[in-house]
């Protein structure tokens, strides 16, 4: 078994609340979230809203089953979930822990994405190690800057309420 510790961290222009609550609302991650070749949206969110304890299935080429294990809105939210590969070579199950955590800064938040996998690879495997971890640091980058360009295009999009005094 190898672990691997990955941490992410972006700054987005918009409140904790609105960004935890795009990460929660996994059913409608669509969005803000494109399709990948590593993830096709989140599937079966058995209760919904999502709440700790939430269970789900990242849908794509691979299922991956998971539940919501860490849930303290607007501070963090945590997910584990199991990859199982099973390619012609490639035979790895691949435990991931992700936790999300937002920190409120002036003009925005600063998003902590925690990422820690265990590896349990058979065989030769092995040797695709360093395609997986790329794989998992490309799809992480990936999240994270399309819940930034998601965020700050709402944001720039809503009207902005002109104050008027009436006495004027």
């Amino acid at each position: 078994m190898f672990t691997k510790d990955l941490r992410f961290i972006t700054f987005i222009k918009g409140s904790p609340e609105t960004i935890f609550d795009l990460v929660a609302d996994m059913p409608n991650y669509g969005r803000w979230l494109p399709d990948s070749s590593a993830f096709g949206g989140t599937v079966d969110v058995t209760p919904y809203p999502v709440r700790l304890g939430t269970t789900y299935v990242d849908a794509g080429p691979i299922r991956k089953p998971g539940s919501v294990t860490e849930y303290d809105r607007p501070k963090h939210i945590s997910f584990h979930h199991t990859v199982q590969l099973r390619r012609t070579f490639l035979n790895a199950d691949i435990d991931a822990q992700i936790r999300y955590t937002f920190d409120l800064t002036s003009g925005g938040t600063i998003i902590d994405r925690r990422l820690v996998l265990t590896f349990n690879l058979h065989g030769v495997s092995y040797l695709a190690l360093p395609l997986l971890i790329y794989g998992f640091r490309k799809e992480n980058n990936r999240t994270l800057a399309a819940l930034k360009l998601y965020v700050e295009a709402q944001a720039k999009s809503t009207p902005v309420q002109m104050r008027t005094n009436p006495g004027q």
